[in-house]
């Protein structure tokens, strides 16, 4: 009885939200999967894949493997508009828990169609948090359903973050253990180098600090990279146990992405929708509503600006990135370069404001 207790409580009582916070959240959610996080690349990229033979169909485990080839255009075409579509209405807060569910399968139905070439990527998070959010009632605030006399029960569910935890520390530890049995510990190899050379050559990854790193030729700093790697990631799911060690560990995963940024080039962008997560967005939504109680109606003016601002600075970020103006020398796109340091930014603001010893955060 006393485990079933503490099992209870890990799973209902880790996480804290308010209406207000979860629903500034969602917003900027759906603004960052509108911009930045649906999966392919468009419609040239989905006309590669439905022209593919249907031999080399090999779909991830799901309804996908009913089929025996490659869907056709129309059913790439369809699921991208539906993801724009539900984004949108996901950030305006219409239907929300209805368009919730309707984002997170389309997403992944759209992955589980990309990734049927074979190689699967780790952005199963993009789908499952407006899955699995869609029943924590994060369209209580802040949302055209408040506003449209559509929410009766203003009350939250912090279950879904902690199964969202959960499935992050999961995700972590399936990528650290391979490495475990590949030989990442071995003392006479540094495998972080060797895929950087990989990436450096192969894949032309050669932007920010990539080489200055292939220029480091010290065995121990590169093992060390390696050791720290393996036990970061698989030390994330055992964290997930205490929430103040798990977000302990996001912020260390933010620094850890931005390093693998820096020198391998890769961003690890999806992950960054489930660690903003953790961010303490009840404290944020305390901090507009003082701000803006001064004008009466606080609460529109922060559902307007929250949405007006999230739409206008990802789309000028969006529409900056696409230009390809900078980064020409790597596949690295612009907005993840800026959104990915301004993360590490985050952390470290969170960091000097503990040392301070400040009530007041927003982790």
């Amino acid at each position: 009885m006393k485990q079933s207790s503490s099992f209870n409580r890990w799973i209902f009582q880790s996480y804290s939200g308010t209406p207000g916070g979860l629903g500034i959240f969602r917003i900027v959610f759906a603004g960052f999967l509108l911009f930045f996080l649906i999966p392919g690349n468009g419609t040239a990229h989905f006309e590669f894949l439905s022209s593919m033979p249907a031999d080399y169909f090999n779909p991830p485990p799901g309804p996908l493997r009913l089929l025996d080839g490659y869907p056709p255009l129309l059913f790439y075409r369809i699921l991208r508009l539906t993801i724009i579509l539900s984004a949108v209405a996901l950030l305006l807060g219409f239907f929300t828990k209805k368009v919730s569910i309707i984002t997170g399968v389309a997403v992944l139905l759209l992955q589980g169609g990309i990734f049927s070439v074979g190689k699967v990527n780790h952005e199963i998070l993009i789908g499952m948090v407006p899955l699995i959010m869609a029943f924590s009632n994060w369209g209580a605030a802040y949302s055209a359903d408040q506003y449209g006399g559509q929410v009766s029960d203003r009350s939250i569910e912090t279950w879904p973050i902690t199964l969202l935890s959960l499935l992050l520390g999961f995700m972590m530890f399936t990528a650290g253990f391979p490495k475990i049995l590949g030989g990442w510990l071995d003392p006479a190899t540094q495998a972080t180098q060797g895929h950087l050379i990989n990436q450096y050559f192969e894949n032309g990854r050669q932007a920010l600090l990539a080489s200055a790193a292939l220029k480091t030729d010290t065995p121990l700093f590169w093992e060390l990279l390696d050791w720290a790697t393996v036990i970061f990631e698989t030390g994330f799911l055992f964290a997930v146990w205490k929430p103040r060690f798990f977000k302990m560990f996001a912020a260390v995963a933010v620094l850890f992405h931005f390093s693998t940024m820096m020198i391998l080039n890769i961003a690890f962008l999806p992950n960054f929708a489930v660690y903003a997560l953790f961010l303490n967005w009840s404290a944020i939504h305390n901090g507009m509503k003082r701000f803006f109680s001064k004008g009466g109606n606080a609460e529109k003016y922060i559902y307007v600006t929250v949405s007006g601002l999230t739409v206008l600075l990802f789309g000028i970020l969006k529409w900056i990135s696409i230009q390809d103006m900078v980064l020409r020398n790597s596949d690295l796109m612009l907005h993840e370069v800026v959104l990915v340091s301004f993360a590490l930014f985050i952390v470290i603001v969170i960091i000097f404001r503990h040392f301070l010893n400040r009530n007041k955060t927003v982790f």
